[in-house]
């Protein structure tokens, strides 16, 4: 957080120009390491599509869950449940916007 206090609020052209120019320059991939690095990130894709399958389920399953199954636990139990249900959709969503991205 410290880092980001640091940062200027404006820059001018010149000395984006000056950063941009002076700036390490990307190395170059050879195509070995590109389909290794795509069949990993296939691999990934394959394993969040599962996760993403395996959490609608669990989310489906929560919110059908009868009542009288929770009538046994703490309210601190329950609300952990209900916290866990709301990350739980926040991580689908950040899902989706990665999948935009692709």
């Amino acid at each position: 957080m410290n880092e980001s206090n640091n940062l200027p609020s404006a820059i001018s052209h010149k000395k984006l120009s000056f950063l941009l120019l002076n700036a390490q320059k990307d190395k170059i991939i050879n195509t070995n390491d590109i389909n290794q690095n795509s069949e990993e990130y296939e691999k990934l894709l394959s394993e969040l599509k599962d996760w993403e399958l395996s959490t609608k389920t669990l989310l489906k399953k929560i919110s059908k869950s009868n009542k009288n199954l929770l009538n046994e636990k703490s309210s601190e139990s329950i609300m952990a449940l209900g916290a866990m249900e709301v990350h739980l959709n926040m991580a689908l969503q950040a899902l989706q916007i990665f999948k935009k991205d692709n």
